[in-house]
């Protein structure tokens, strides 16, 4: 037991290694911004990325984001995100985080959608889960503002989980099967604010974690939380799991 325990520590931090150091070998991230009427899609090459990104991870300049979904009714004070394609044994995942406001010249739609999305996937593969673990933070915001989330592989999608003011943290789970020639992972959120406009007004603040689990000796819910976790925390937290079971 010892002995798995171990090897399933050595697999994790190779993981979190690969999240945050490993440029990509497949398909590039894509964050896309969509409202009624119009889209903008960005990757690590287009003008609104912030110089020094790579295909699995990036952040979106927001004066230049904000100058190009104007129309909306909604602007970003941040918005990035990260992967760790192609995958690895343990796990599959998609980052997604940002802060959207409400911009005071126009009238909002109903609905602001954002979603980071990455092609090409090869591990892990087969019987698993896809899961999306996210939260939300509204600020001076009005009844009727809610956010939504979910995240997918292929056609396979979660449940939404829907927050509302003050926000807080949600998780859920559901059945997929990946394909090894490759599978598109993908985390989303959905944003209606309702308030004062303007960079001092409605704001939500969020994170979505998008992940595929096969089986392994570990919960699906530690690797989920794993995944949201800075990687100090996240080394202090697998040594002392090593250390109480050696």
């Amino acid at each position: 037991m010892v002995r798995h325990r171990r090897l399933f520590l050595a697999l994790a931090l190779g993981a979190l290694l690969s999240v945050t150091g490993r440029e990509a070998k497949a398909g590039s991230l894509t964050i896309t911004v969509s409202w009624t009427g119009g889209s903008v899609a960005v990757d690590f090459t287009s003008p609104q990325a912030v110089p020094g990104g790579s295909a699995n991870s990036f952040a979106i300049d927001p004066v230049l984001l904000n100058s190009s979904i104007a129309a909306s009714g909604y602007q970003f004070s941040e918005l990035g995100g990260s992967s760790n394609n192609p995958g690895n044994p343990l796990f599959s995942l998609v980052r997604l985080s940002g802060s959207a406001f409400l911009n005071g010249d126009v009238e909002p739609p109903s609905a602001l959608t954002v979603t980071a999305s990455q092609t090409e996937f090869t591990s892990p593969s087969g019987s698993g889960s896809v899961a999306s673990r996210a939260s939300g933070n509204f600020l001076r915001t009005d009844a009727g503002s809610t956010m939504t989330s979910s995240a997918s592989l292929d056609a396979t999608s979660t449940p939404n989980l829907v927050f509302t003011p003050p926000g807080g943290f949600l998780q859920n789970f559901t059945t997929a099967t990946a394909n090894p020639a490759g599978y598109t992972l993908a985390a989303t959120v959905n944003i209606t604010l309702v308030g004062p406009p303007g960079f001092g007004g409605a704001s939500d603040q969020f994170t979505n974690n998008a992940a595929f689990v096969t089986v392994i000796p570990e919960p699906a819910s530690f690797v989920l939380m794993v995944a949201g976790m800075p990687l100090p925390l996240v080394l202090m937290a697998l040594f002392r799991r090593r250390n109480a079971v050696a």
